[in-house]
């Protein structure tokens, strides 16, 4: 026997065992999935109220497709992956938890991602593994969540401190995830239309239920609303689509406006056009029935800077405008009334506090308490998570009163992330938290810088409008807290993937 032929059985039992191995995984994972099924069964949870005979029909064809999904991220992970972020960014693992008892679709997920990542990097039928793709973003998430380790063990509630801890290890095993399986300029674009169909899909949903004056629905679970105020004493349902307030629902989808304006603009097929076009209307009315105040601000922000970068003439910014004219029509009074109290945020000598608005005076006495904290724990601060742990003492120390102006009793919060940060986690905090901004502002630059060489031209747009989604972020951050601040992570980790797409872009390489 040559030596050629050697190599070549030698290669092939490498590849064999390497199928079997996988094989043997796939297989085990099944049986972990159906051992997992049947403890749960068992449980007898409140959704599985059924007939016995549904019942017996129901588990078999449930269990076999958890299987075959399993199998399918197992062997085409980027598939998993673009569930992944749909996933995320609709919080429809979060509603199938806490509202129908189901599993935690999310961390099936991403343990199977994660596991089709391990298997990329052996070799398969004769071609070498992938890389492990270590991007150097990681080290400032990472050293962030340390911070948060850090500070909660001198947290009063460990628990409030846990939870700011697992929201940080969620956003690095996502980190790990995204940058790994985003290997190409195709799969950035679908992760990118993985975003914008997403929102599209939450924005349909709201806007149907102002249509149709359905505010009483909440469409399992994503299309949810809360009574809040709108103008002085004047109490009206706002919608908060899948999460649990519409200032967050509305931050969400400002971050979502500037991905599909660009989709709007560069893509060639003119279906695709449309789509993008229909999920930038639904989203940005979507994001006029939250009454956001903020949202509204950053909205127009990041929609001017597009517009700007995009050097749009004044010719078809008009066409833009007369298009988009209809829109108007349905836009309620009231909204416009509430954009008009953000007047009131540089009174005149004339102005009385009879008039003024009462979340103003609310988010100011938040403020004010997140800020003695940070001036007496100005290092580590008072615990990650542990604001509302320490505010009552702070409220009392200062004369404030305590009264809820929505819902007594419930956590507080500074609604405005860097205060929180800084009140939390302290100086080191605001610090570790600044350098993952600024790396990211980095990791845009570089990846802009790389498609632009390329000559890859589209791919150079979606990381400008990446930069917009994360400029929106941080706008409404202004006036939001860090409740739902792992969809700042998702995007964070998509822009470093977007770095190592356009390195390896500009290098002459393709991966899948």
């Amino acid at each position: 026997m040559n030596s050629t032929n050697a190599m070549t059985m030698s290669s092939g039992n490498a590849g064999w065992r390497v199928n079997a191995a996988i094989y043997l995984i796939v297989c085990a994972t099944a049986a972990l999935m159906v051992v997992y099924g049947g403890i749960y069964a068992g449980r007898g949870p409140g959704w599985m109220d059924a007939p016995t005979l549904q019942l017996l029909l129901l588990l078999p064809v449930g269990l076999g497709a958890g299987a075959l999904g399993y199998w399918v991220v197992l062997k085409r992970p980027t598939a998993g992956l673009l569930i992944l972020v749909a996933l995320l960014y609709t919080n429809a693992s979060e509603i199938g938890v806490r509202r129908y008892g189901l599993p935690s679709t999310l961390q099936l997920l991403s343990f199977a991602t994660a596991a089709g990542i391990l298997f990329r990097l052996f070799p398969r039928g004769g071609r070498p593994g992938q890389r492990f793709v270590f991007d150097p973003l990681f080290v400032p998430l990472a050293l962030y969540g340390l911070v948060i380790f850090a500070s909660s063990l001198e947290a009063a509630n460990i628990g409030l401190a846990d939870q700011r801890l697992s929201e940080i290890l969620k956003g690095l095993l996502t980190f790990i995830v995204v940058t790994n399986l985003t290997r190409s300029e195709l799969t950035l674009r679908r992760v990118v239309w993985a975003l914008v169909l997403s929102g599209a899909f939450l924005a349909t949903i709201s806007v149907y239920q102002v249509a149709t004056h359905s505010l009483d629905q909440d469409f399992g679970g994503f299309g949810r609303t809360k009574i809040a105020e709108i103008v002085g004493e004047s109490r009206e349902p706002r919608i908060a689509g899948s999460l649990s307030d519409p200032n967050f629902y509305a931050q969400i989808l400002v971050m979502l406006a500037p991905l599909a304006l660009y989709r709007l603009w560069d893509e060639p097929r003119l279906s695709r056009k449309l789509l993008a076009g229909y999920a930038l209307a639904t989203v940005t009315l979507a994001a006029v029935f939250t009454y956001s105040r903020g949202g509204a601000i950053a909205l127009g922000i990041v929609l001017l800077l597009a517009m700007l970068q995009k050097r749009i003439s004044l010719k078809y910014f008009l066409i833009g405008a007369l298009t988009l004219a209809p829109l108007t029509l349905v836009i309620p009074q009231s909204f416009g009334e509430r954009l008009g109290t953000l007047t009131q945020l540089a009174p005149d000598e004339n102005s009385s506090a009879e008039g003024e608005d009462s979340s103003f005076r609310h988010r100011q006495m938040l403020m004010t308490v997140a800020l003695h904290m940070f001036e007496d724990h100005p290092v580590f601060g008072v615990g990650a998570g542990n604001y509302s742990e320490n505010y009552s003492e702070y409220a009392n120390r200062m004369g404030m009163t305590q009264r809820s102006f929505e819902n007594f009793g419930e956590p507080t919060f500074p609604h405005e992330l860097y205060l929180q940060i800084g009140a939390e986690t302290g100086v080191v905090g605001l610090i570790s938290f600044f350098s993952i901004i600024a790396g990211t502002m980095a990791s845009l630059l570089a990846a802009y810088r790389s498609f632009r060489g390329a000559g890859a031209i589209g791919s150079a747009n979606i990381v400008v409008s990446l930069g917009l989604a994360v400029a929106a972020f941080l706008l409404t951050s202004l006036f939001l807290h860090a409740t739902y601040i792992y969809y700042l992570w998702l995007i964070v980790a998509i822009v470093a993937a977007a770095r190592q797409v356009g390195r390896r872009t500009l290098a002459g390489q393709h991966d899948e």
